[in-house]
């Protein structure tokens, strides 16, 4: 017989079959799936700022001290106003938009123009942030930020590695950055008026602030401007120990009053818009400066006012101590007793009619005395 030769199936290795059972970290597939986890798609739609590391030494430096030219500088301050403009463009790596964000320290203002293309910021009034820049210029001199903050930089932490913008969301105690700018304790604060007063006509003096603080705060509403596009109107009541008004705020600034506490919640704002059609209303512009919980001693004086309108007195005064001696008149060998009628004419006797009329029920079918 011929000898047998091997066939070329024999020289390959077969393919295990599926396994009848599924392991613990086996993965169903479904028909939809592209082989990417939920983490990963998150990951590439809403992507996080890379973890940055300064490649050299950067120097810290207060807002006020501060010099236009190259230099790479880290600062630390608040956020009193910013606002989003959008910039389409079809090219994937371009930017989408900017923010124009102010912030403060306690010596001064500055503009900080931060770029972005896929991160997402999520900016509040009043938050502390940190930023690492490689350069300081002046402000354009048609800037409208430029008598309030007068240097500028420009920051695109997505594509430059030299700078970097960070929330200080756990490290912020709420001790930096907190007083006004020219605050001097035991002083009166330049420009500072009562809210009675900016209603009157001070909302047109140039660096005009008021300290206002935050009554109730009412829910958001979407309207359509007069141009079509979707806005968001948020409206929050103010006010101080003379008068009170309407805070509105629009779009990106809704949620920065979500952290603010009704009777508590202090607003140093300065250049602000007013409105006295209808209801005085507040407006912040792009010049508008707004101070969340300033340290100051007429801040700590209006938080006092604010609480104790808060607190509820019953109708009936208490009773006055250290005015009759009770024990002495229990134990008097000599007592006087008062019939209800030389109450009655005590009472009506009195100036201003008395200010507790005393009743005395005794039977349901008699009346009150």
């Amino acid at each position: 017989m011929a000898p047998q030769f091997p066939s070329i199936q024999s020289f390959f290795e077969k393919e295990p079959g599926p396994r009848k059972n599924k392991g613990v970290n086996d993965v169903p597939q479904t028909e939809s799936s592209d082989g990417f986890t939920e983490a990963e798609v998150e990951a590439a739609l809403h992507p996080k700022l890379h973890k940055w590391v300064p490649r050299g030494e950067y120097e810290n430096m207060e807002i006020g001290s501060l010099i236009p030219g190259p230099g790479c500088v880290a600062l630390v301050g608040r956020i009193v106003n910013f606002y989003d403009q959008p910039t389409p463009s079809k090219r994937p790596q371009a930017a989408r938009g900017c923010f124009k964000v102010i912030i403060k320290d306690d010596t001064g203002a500055m503009t900080v123009r931060l770029w972005y293309a896929k991160v997402e910021y999520n900016l509040h009034l009043g938050q502390l942030v940190s930023i690492w820049t490689p350069h300081i210029s002046n402000a354009e001199s048609n800037s409208l930020t430029l008598h309030n903050a007068s240097l500028v930089t420009s920051i695109f932490p997505e594509r430059d590695n030299t700078c970097y913008f960070m929330v200080q969301e756990n490290s912020d105690d709420g001790t930096l950055c907190r007083i006004p700018k020219d605050y001097v304790d035991g002083k009166q604060l330049a420009g500072l008026m009562t809210l009675k007063n900016f209603a009157e006509g001070g909302h047109e003096v140039t660096d005009g602030r008021i300290l206002v603080c935050v009554k109730s705060i009412g829910g958001r509403r979407k309207i359509t401007s007069k141009k079509g596009d979707l806005m968001e109107k948020l409206e929050v009541n103010v006010f101080d120990d003379t008068f009170q008004a309407t805070l509105t705020l629009w779009n990106r600034l809704c949620p920065s009053a979500s952290a603010w506490k009704p009777s508590y919640t202090l607003l140093l704002i300065t250049n602000a818009a007013f409105r006295s059609e209808g209801r005085p209303s507040i407006t912040i512009t792009a010049t508008t400066q707004v101070e969340v919980d300033p340290e100051m001693r007429d801040a700590k004086w209006l938080r006092g006012f604010a609480q104790r309108l808060t607190k509820r007195e019953h109708v009936n005064q208490p009773f006055p101590e250290d005015v009759f001696d009770v024990e002495a008149a229990a134990s008097s060998e000599n007592r006087i007793l008062f019939t209800l009628a030389d109450i009655d004419q005590f009472a009506r006797a009195a100036p201003n009619g008395g200010d507790t009329i005393p009743h005395v029920y005794t039977d349901p079918a008699e009346t009150w005395f």
